[in-house]
């Protein structure tokens, strides 16, 4: 069997919880803004998330932190959560993993004790403020938008 088909993922857990941070391997999303790629990815081509969340790779409760280029020319890099269901324009937990990831991975470089990165999202721009030490995140806060209902009359 030959592999057509790579993606580099790296774990983290936020308090226990799971969240996959992929790291390589996706081609750019279609879209100008992080909501036109949410969009893109729930009604246009879902492959990716349903090969990603999908048994052996994860299971019914798995997340996927999908990294994009950011579309704000404010932010460090897109974020947009797969998760079983659909994609997702935000995670709290799954957004500290990103942060994590991105720091620990020198894909941002980190600074200490203290680190800023500026997430690009559907629901727009979120700022996580990261204590490192040694080299290792510590402590992760988050500045998000204020909430909004996404759905009405769902259970």
């Amino acid at each position: 069997m030959r592999w057509n088909r790579t993606i580099q993922t790296v774990d983290v857990h936020c308090e226990g919880e799971i969240g996959r941070v992929i790291t390589g391997g996706v081609l750019n999303i279609p879209g100008a803004t992080m909501a036109e790629k949410l969009h893109h990815l729930n009604s246009v081509d879902d492959g990716l998330r349903q090969w990603l969340c999908s048994e052996p790779r994860s299971g019914p409760a798995g997340s996927f932190c999908l990294l994009t280029p950011a579309c704000d020319p404010r932010a460090d890099v897109g974020f947009i959560v797969l998760q079983p269901d659909q994609a997702h324009a935000m995670s709290g937990s799954n957004a500290i993993c990103a942060t994590t990831a991105l720091l620990e991975t020198g894909m941002v470089p980190m600074v200490e004790p203290v680190s800023r990165v500026t997430l690009d999202t559907a629901a727009g721009l979120v700022v996580a403020t990261a204590e490192c030490e040694g080299g290792k995140v510590v402590r992760v806060t988050l500045d998000m938008p204020p909430a909004y209902l996404a759905k009405r009359g769902v259970i």
